[in-house]
């Protein structure tokens, strides 16, 4: 029993991956996750970065856009899945 515990936490297709951004426009960035959306991140005109869950809530604002594509990430990853927040971030 052991050895299949620590197979099954060795095993790298269990763990969740890591999320994708891409560029689609200038100042505006999409994630997903194997597939799924998460949300996007938009640059304001005050130079500020407004992170949106997958139904496009605002999420809150950032100074970069690190920050808002990590509040992406945050709210998926508490929540348990895209489109659902867990709180206001930021």
């Amino acid at each position: 029993i052991r050895d299949m515990y620590a197979g099954a936490m060795a095993d790298p297709s269990s763990s969740p991956s890591r999320p994708l951004w891409a560029s689609v426009a200038d100042g505006f960035y999409v994630g997903s996750r194997d597939g799924t959306f998460l949300g996007y991140v938009d640059r304001l005109a005050d130079g500020a970065w407004r992170a949106f869950d997958a139904a496009s809530r605002a999420i809150g604002d950032f100074a970069d856009h690190h920050a808002a594509m990590a509040a992406v990430t945050t709210v998926v990853t508490v929540d348990g899945g895209a489109g659902t927040r867990g709180g206001d971030a930021g």
